[in-house]
């Protein structure tokens, strides 16, 4: 593994290589630094660039004007940007299908802070955008850089056409219905199961009742005690480090999303219910280029975790976090949808739905429960091709056989 001031090292020579002739391309967008950030222009260029008929990693460069001839009419980011633009690239890995290697990288340079977001792993497109964002953006549309130009592109021309690399490949066909089953484990004629919550279960939405106290276990009380008490020390580490230069509160900051990271992995991974589906092609063909929504109603006390929450001292990176595959989650006031794609399928065969459980967090609330879970089949132009129900209830908590002990 390379030491933080090697890859420091190659992240300024990367930035000074785009440096040398900044002008936007197929493998290069120089973004305008007059024009404010916004995730639908960010996400649109990093579709573009990623179906672009390039080989190799492509980059959105920050802090240089577009119409500088070389490196010395750097413009500069302010400081307080790269903490959005970290957030904006957070973003916008979860809104981009398939998974891609996201990275930023950033540095001063001439005294200025230019940055550059890395957009690698672009061999299994054609990229789309997973979910929808606006009237206009709707889920699966799609883009391509082709040198100066964002050109909005339909999905099958890219499929029927060639490969980022130029290759060609043979044409999709789209069905005009599938046979399909989906079901729970390894069972796609599995319709209904009963899943058990375990005992420290009890998520942020449902920490306090009515009357204001707590109804988190002694366990969790304890996990986020010891948490808060690795940040105080990991604080007065990172406070004794801080340079001149540095923000006084950035130390505080950082201890509180330690924390919230810690709660968040507690209650979405630790004492997740981890539901797992599979689903079976019927049909006599194999099937190409699926896309899966499955649509639950909220209901108090159950909530579905938007990704898989790592503990703030996991060593893995986001990228590897990443390539689990857990599915698209999103929430609405009614309801949460739960979406994933499906690059092929062979007649006759089973696989799994997710590259990893769903998560779900149960309240004490949605104990006993019965829950349907409506499930959409539709092919790469958006068209629905099948649908179907299945459904799960949270069984009550198992008796805690201590407490039993206690009481006899």
């Amino acid at each position: 593994m390379l030491g933080g001031r090697t890859a420091a090292w190659m992240d300024t020579v990367l930035l000074k290589q785009m440096l040398v002739s900044p002008t936007t391309s197929s493998e290069l967008l120089v973004y305008d630094p007059f024009q404010s950030l916004d995730r639908e222009s960010l996400v649109k260029e990093v579709i573009g660039l990623a179906n672009a008929r390039v080989d190799g990693p492509r980059n959105i460069l920050f802090g240089v004007n577009p119409g500088s001839v070389n490196g010395k009419k750097i413009v500069g980011i302010p400081d307080s940007a790269v903490g959005d633009l970290k957030r904006a690239h957070r973003l916008v890995s979860g809104l981009v299908e398939p998974l891609l290697d996201l990275a930023f990288i950033f540095d001063r340079i001439d005294g200025k802070l230019v940055g550059a977001l890395e957009i690698d792993g672009c061999e299994f497109g054609p990229y789309f955008l997973a979910q929808d964002l606006s009237d206009e953006l709707r889920r699966g549309a799609c883009w391509q850089r082709d040198g100066r130009e964002l050109v909005a592109i339909d999905r099958r021309e890219l499929l029927n056409g060639h490969t980022q690399a130029g290759e060609e490949v043979a044409p999709v066909v789209l069905p005009d219905s599938v046979s399909v089953s989906v079901g729970f484990n390894n069972d796609p004629d599995s319709e209904f199961i009963e899943v058990t919550v375990p005992d420290s279960s009890d998520p942020p939405f449902a920490e306090e009742d009515t009357g204001g106290e707590s109804r988190k276990s002694k366990t969790v009380a304890q996990a986020l005690k010891d948490t808060m008490r690795l940040t105080t020390q990991m604080l007065k580490i990172a406070k004794a480090d801080q340079s001149a230069e540095a923000a006084p509160g950035d130390a505080d900051d950082a201890g509180k999303e330690i924390a919230e990271a810690a709660r968040k992995h507690y209650f979405y991974e630790e004492c997740a219910v981890k539901v797992d589906l599979c689903i079976r092609n019927d049909g006599d063909i194999d099937l190409e280029d699926l896309a899966v929504e499955l649509g639950l109603p909220r209901l108090p006390g159950l909530d579905v975790a938007e990704r898989i929450y790592t503990s703030p001292f996991d060593k893995r990176s986001a990228s590897e976090v990443s390539k689990l595959s857990y599915p698209d989650v999103e929430h609405r006031d009614d309801a949460i949808f739960v979406r994933t794609t499906i690059g092929s399928i062979a007649a006759n065969a089973t696989q799994a739905l997710f590259g990893t459980s769903l998560r779900f967090a149960v309240g004490t609330e949605a104990l006993g429960k019965k829950l349907a879970l409506r499930y959409i089949i539709r092919g790469a132009d958006g068209r629905r091709l099948c649908d179907g129900r299945i459904k799960l209830r949270f069984g009550e908590k198992p008796i805690d056989a201590s407490s039993d002990t206690a009481a006899a």
